[in-house]
């Protein structure tokens, strides 16, 4: 079943994120305190755009976008979807997709989700987002960096 987050659901959704991103191995260190800050904000940002996937009244993964308006219109931004491992290959990533556009089209008019993901393109992440209609955007490049180093390097 796929409804509305409530925020009980916050403690049960931040292990399932914590272990994703830890078998994913990618140099992302997430705790469960760290994750439980990440879906708390969403909570309070986007609530009608976060959706959980529950069996059997166990939560067991989700999906959360923030809305930001742009030139040709509404976009999905910072989109986030996660299903617990036990769970995953069972299309419920593609349900929480499927009710999280419907919803953010209905109130938003959304035309447009980005997000950022890792992996190899011929790897899962990349591959499921490709076979269900995502591409790499060509124009835009992330950028991050450490606060600390950009002051350092500010010379004004």
């Amino acid at each position: 079943m796929i409804r509305k987050v409530e925020l009980k659901d916050i403690k049960d959704l931040a292990p399932i994120y914590k272990q994703l991103y830890d078998d994913a191995d990618i140099g992302e260190f997430w705790s469960n305190e760290s994750a439980e800050n990440l879906l708390t904000y969403w909570y309070n940002k986007q609530q009608d755009l976060f959706f959980v996937a529950e069996e059997d009244g166990k939560v067991i993964g989700a999906v959360m976008s923030g809305v930001k308006p742009w030139f040709d219109g509404n976009r999905l931004i910072d989109t986030e979807i996660f299903v617990s491992k036990e769970y995953q290959k069972n299309n419920i990533a593609k349900k929480l997709y499927k009710i999280h556009l419907e919803e953010a089209r209905r109130i938003y008019n959304a035309n447009t989700i980005e997000f950022h993901t890792y992996g190899k393109e011929e790897e899962f992440p990349q591959n499921w987002y490709k076979k269900i209609g995502f591409h790499k955007d060509n124009e835009l490049i992330i950028m991050n960096a450490n606060v600390e180093e950009v002051l350092k390097n500010i010379k004004i």
